[in-house]
């Protein structure tokens, strides 16, 4: 009897050990083509249908803003782009933006009295990315994106740029409408 424990043990503990070693199926995006501004550098992505254009800020403004499906604000400009004069733009686009390797959410972008450095990282999570999206009807649609298994590799990153590509299609922003 107590070889049959024994080995059952032994069997669980094989087969939970092969379920951790297997990687999952990412879905790459496949949707419709999509233009995104970026602040920043450019991300490497999987999908061939994205078509990024690196930006200035001094094209970061309403009306340039209205030809894109989003914009992407990469990390070594979030700072400037938590910058008072720009909160407007953010409100008044009506099109998604994602602050990408940012845990502090959309408030220091929105909110004019708030920089980035004094904003806190969102608690308890450890989020890549975060969208927002002020709609034309004055509705605030925000989104969280994390790594698979908080585990920062260039596959994960791609998976992660899907999901955002896949929340911009379902979400289109209303630029583009008007």
């Amino acid at each position: 009897m107590k070889i049959a424990k024994k080995f059952t043990l032994l069997l669980f503990l094989i087969l939970l050990m092969l379920g951790a070693c297997t990687t999952p199926e990412f879905e790459p995006y496949k949707g419709r083509s999509l233009t995104v501004a970026v602040l920043g550098t450019s991300p490497e992505v999987n999908e061939k249908q994205i078509d990024f254009e690196e930006i200035s800020f001094g094209k970061f403004t309403t009306d340039e803003l209205k030809k894109y499906d989003a914009v992407f604000i990469t990390i070594e400009k979030l700072s400037q782009a938590a910058e008072s004069q720009y909160a407007s733009t953010y409100l008044e686009s009506h099109i998604p933006f994602f602050f990408i390797e940012s845990n502090k959410g959309e408030y220091p972008f929105i909110d004019s009295n708030l920089t980035y450095e004094e904003a806190r990282e969102i608690p308890y999570h450890n989020y890549y990315a975060t969208g927002y999206l002020e709609t034309t009807e004055n509705v605030r649609k925000t989104w969280t994106f994390d790594l698979y298994n908080d585990e920062l590799n260039e596959e994960n990153i791609k998976e992660l740029f899907s999901r955002i590509f896949k929340t911009i299609e379902e979400n289109p922003g209303n630029a583009l409408l008007d």
